[in-house]
Formats: structure tokens, sequence, C-alpha cells
């Protein structure tokens, strides 16, 4: 059964096929409403100039109680601030907001201002230096091609957790407590955990994965191990030409960098605080939702998860991952040395 309301683009449509020669059964279907609605829209254009919509009758619901100028303050305030509440507005102008509910506040943001409440994406906080250096590096390597990025062996650490945090919001019955056990978020204060160094190229795919040992912190001497026993024999297979790795204070050691020169191998000089310019990091997140979902008890289980969806990822995603490489720099350089969506 159709509707008996029409909207001012519907009318619109509606008076265009009968205008055409359409019939009212034809135009009622088109329009998805009542042929009674189609029909009182035919009489109450009789009496209007040619072309003319007819406008909507006087509601009887109660009338609106934000004016077209507060709801111009409103949306002003919000763009200005983000994170301001339907509180913190009414407070803000008692005199325009005074006698308004804030669910009514919520209710024209949300609906009437196109302005719904989002979970913010967390993103590094940038200096001025560092989106200038960002900046720099992306200008310098704007021009290279996806081929080129193919033959980059991306590498980084990343920590994985056996707990991981769930979601922060539940949806909840109003006559249950929140304390109820189905409803709350679990915690852990010190979750065991296991540091990864991995690598990988748009060329073959993934490349060496090491597991640091429990209370070992990276540095300089046990990095150039890694690099030795997971990154040398890789390189070579991948036919890599340059390697990627971020501004750690280890990775840029002395001992390590004469390392690299020695085998040969040029390092991009990466900026700080990037990890949207560092495909890997996308890698990291997919290993990390699917342990989340897998939910390994002990570390041994989560070494061996790990290793599995490693192995087990595609080159064809390595590849494109490697081949974003031309999208993130260009989007970088469009924001101004700013994050990205990667």
């Amino acid at each position: 059964m159709g509707r008996n309301k029409l909207s001012n683009e519907e009318k619109t449509r509606a008076l265009t096929l009968l205008k055409e020669g359409a019939s009212v059964i034809r135009v009622a279907a088109e329009v998805n409403v009542t042929r009674m609605a189609i029909y009182n829209l035919k009489k109450a254009v009789e009496s209007l100039p040619p072309g003319t919509v007819p406008p909507r009758k006087p509601g009887s619901g109660a009338p609106q109680k934000t004016s077209p100028r507060t709801d111009k303050i409103m949306r002003r305030e919000v763009l200005n601030d983000p994170a301001i509440t339907a509180a913190e507005l009414k407070k803000n102008h008692p005199a325009l907001l005074g006698n308004v509910s804030v669910r009514t506040i919520q209710h024209r943001l949300q609906i009437s201002l196109k302005l719904p409440t989002r979970r913010a994406a967390k993103k590094p906080l940038l200096t001025e230096a560092m989106k200038k250096k960002r900046l720099s590096f992306c200008k310098r390597y704007r021009q290279w091609t996806p081929e080129q990025w193919k033959k980059v062996m991306f590498s980084d650490e990343s920590t994985f957790r056996l707990v991981r945090m769930a979601s922060t919001t539940v949806r909840r019955p109003s006559d249950v407590s929140r304390y109820h056990p189905k409803y709350t978020v679990k915690t852990v204060k010190h979750p065991d955990s296991v540091m990864v160094w991995g690598g990988f190229s748009g060329n073959k795919g993934r490349g060496g994965l090491y597991f640091l040992p429990k209370n070992v912190t990276m540095k300089g001497a046990n990095y150039i191990e890694v690099l030795r026993d997971h990154l040398l024999v890789p390189y070579a297979i991948h036919e890599c030409e340059v390697f990627m790795q971020d501004s750690a204070p280890a990775h840029r050691s002395k001992v390590v960098q004469k390392f690299l020169t020695d085998n040969n191998i040029p390092v991009l000089d990466w900026p700080g605080n990037s990890p949207d310019l560092n495909p890997i990091e996308n890698a990291w997140n997919e290993m990390k939702k699917a342990i989340a979902k897998k939910r390994p008890t002990n570390i041994n289980e989560l070494k061996q998860v790990l290793t599995k969806l490693w192995v087990e990822m595609d080159l064809s995603y390595f590849t494109k991952l490697a081949t974003s490489m031309p999208k993130r720099i260009g989007m970088v350089i469009q924001y101004k040395g700013n994050m990205t969506k990667y």
C-alpha cells in the first residue's frame, strides 16, 4: 500500500508525469503513493498558476522549537568544535535554547542539520615540523610509479595483545543494569603481549617475521640480528631495490646504518609519525582483527596464530598495499601534510 503524503520532489515528478499523459494509476505506482494522493494533487493544482507545486498544508503538530537563526548558530558552533555536546550548546545559549530540551537539540543536529554523532578516528598528533617533513617526503617521491614501489621492502614492528579492547558502546535494555556482565567491557591491567617485526614487498609478498623475546627492547645491536636473519635473504629473493623502516631510535643508530650500507641496502628517508605512509600498518591491523576473533589464550598460541595469518596472506594483498603508495602520497600532499584515511 502506498503513502498518502508526497514531498515537493515527488509532487513535481507526479505533475510532470501527468502532464506527459500518464494515468493516475501509473503515476501512483511510479511515485509509490496511493491513487487518492494523486487525485488530490490534481485537484489542488487546478486553482494554481501553471507550473506551481501545491504547498504543504499546515500541520497539526507542535511548532518547531528552533528558528532558522538558532539552527545556523548551532551549526556554526558544531563545525567550529565537533566535540561539543547538545547539553553544552544549551548551556552556551540560554536565551535561544533555554526552553528547548537536549533531546530536541540532538534531533535538530542529527536530522535537520545533518550533523550526526560519529566515533572519531584516532590519528597521531602532528606538529608543524612533522607536517613539513611529510610534505617534503611526498613531493620527493610523488613521481614514483607503482612498479617502483613494488620493489620496496616495507618493514615495521607491532605489538599484539592477548586481550584486545572491545567496543565501548552496547545496546542495553533500559530495565537492565549497566553493570550486568553481558553489557560490560572486560579489561585487563597488564595483558600479555608479543612484539613482532615483519616485512613485505609488492613483488613477492610476505617477507620475514620475527618475535622479540619477552621484556626485550629493540636496540641497535639486536635489530642488526633481526635484519641479518630476516631481511637479507628475503630482500634478495624479492629483488628489492630500497628498504623502508620508520624513524625509531634503534633504526637510526650508527651501527644499523653501517650494517645496511655494508650490505648495499639503500634506505628511504622516512618522515616520523607517518603510519598512513607505511602500508604494512594495514596488514598489522587486519591481523589484529583476526586475532580478536580467534581469541588465543596464551602467548605460544598467539604466536602460532600470527604465523599462520602471516603465511596465509595472499601476494595480491601485499601488491595492492605497495601499489597504493602513489594514492597515499597524493592524499598527504592534498591535505598539506596532515593525516589521511590510511
